[in-house]
């Protein structure tokens, strides 16, 4: 029971894994796209007469610069902290019910809203939600400086066109509130779909045991009545000792073929789920690294961001110092320039 219960857990996290990183690739990946395309394509047919520096083709790739990689950092983060919560639910349903405590209609039922209660109570001590206020910020100002400048007369195209860049930030972020929720619903049937076929294979293996045992039944109720009927000769007389032998070697290894089975459907998912954890963990040592490089970026850069500041102060206060000195020199120009023409 146990090995059955491990073998569920990793195939469920596996392929929950699998969902989350194609949620990454292709689903958001699309949503950004065609959002940052209707976009850009909104924008332009209201600047079209009155900008002629921006086509559509830079806005669209700008705006792309600007907000999708941030998105999918953001979600990425998101999927990360919900994974504790996903994997803590499904090994407590898939303990349950193969334990026989709940059946698949409970299952069902209690899934989603307990996978939603373990998201928020924030096991990792972390939060990300799915607000974009703060990614959407660089794309105001660019659109202020290079868009609504050139039409800042026209207080209705202004207007509209702000509007245009606060429904790009509410279309995304509804698209992401049901990706998410349609992710609930996809690790919901993973899950169901493995148990299910965990049950079939158990039922199957059943089935295997239960045929063998009727032949056996049969063929000593075949022997017993021959016995009843008055054969008086021994009731293994009509087999030879190799017809025999084969026999019980038949039997034999249709019990050790189906262990042998099961043992290398055991090695090979094995093999699959070292595979696996090995690569997952060769990517979170990476994003470490990278994670840590970006935060040395980051303080270096306030170093010298500090440094400029102190620099371009002292710079500030030798010119307001100059100043006066500047300003006595010219006097004394002058005044030398007013006493010469006097002796003359």
């Amino acid at each position: 029971m146990v090995g059955v219960i491990e073998r569920v857990k990793n195939n469920v996290l596996l392929k929950c894994s699998a969902l989350n990183d194609n949620l990454v690739k292709d689903t958001l990946v699309n949503i950004i796209d065609t959002s940052i395309y209707r976009f850009a394509e909104d924008i332009m047919s209201l600047i079209s007469d009155y900008n002629n520096n921006l086509n559509e083709e830079v806005l669209r790739s700008d705006t792309n610069n600007i907000i999708k990689s941030e998105i999918i950092k953001k979600l990425k983060r998101k999927l990360f902290i919900d994974s504790l919560a996903l994997q803590i639910t499904n090994d407590s349903f898939i303990e349950e019910y193969v334990n026989k405590k709940i059946n698949m209609d409970d299952l069902k039922k209690k899934y989603l809203k307990e996978l939603n209660e373990n998201k928020n109570t924030n096991q990792l001590n972390m939060t990300e939600d799915l607000k974009l206020e703060k990614i959407i910020k660089p794309l105001e100002d660019y659109i202020d400086k290079k868009v609504i400048n050139s039409v800042k007369e026209n207080v209705f195209l202004k207007d509209s066109i702000l509007n245009h860049v606060s429904t790009l930030k509410q279309e995304l972020e509804k698209k992401l509130e049901d990706m998410i929720l349609d992710a609930n619903k996809e690790y919901l049937n993973i899950l169901v779909n493995e148990l299910n076929e965990e049950v079939k294979e158990e039922n199957e293996e059943k089935g295997e045991f239960d045929m063998s045992e009727d032949i056996n039944i049969t063929n000593n109720l075949e022997i017993k009545n021959e016995s009843i009927i008055g054969d008086t000769k021994p009731k293994f007389d009509k087999y030879d000792n190799m017809t025999l032998f084969n026999k019980m070697l038949l039997s034999l290894n249709t019990k050790e073929e189906k262990l042998s089975r099961k043992e290398a459907k055991l090695n090979e998912r094995k093999k699959e789920v070292e595979e696996k954890l090995s690569d997952t963990n060769k990517n979170i040592e990476a994003n470490i690294e990278r994670e840590n490089a970006l935060s040395q970026r980051k303080l270096d850069l306030s170093a010298k961001e500090l440094e400029l500041n102190s620099k371009l102060s002292e710079a500030e206060v030798i010119f307001l110092n100059m100043k006066p000195l500047i300003k006595g020199l010219n006097k004394i120009k002058v005044s030398n320039e007013d006493g010469g023409s006097n002796n003359e």
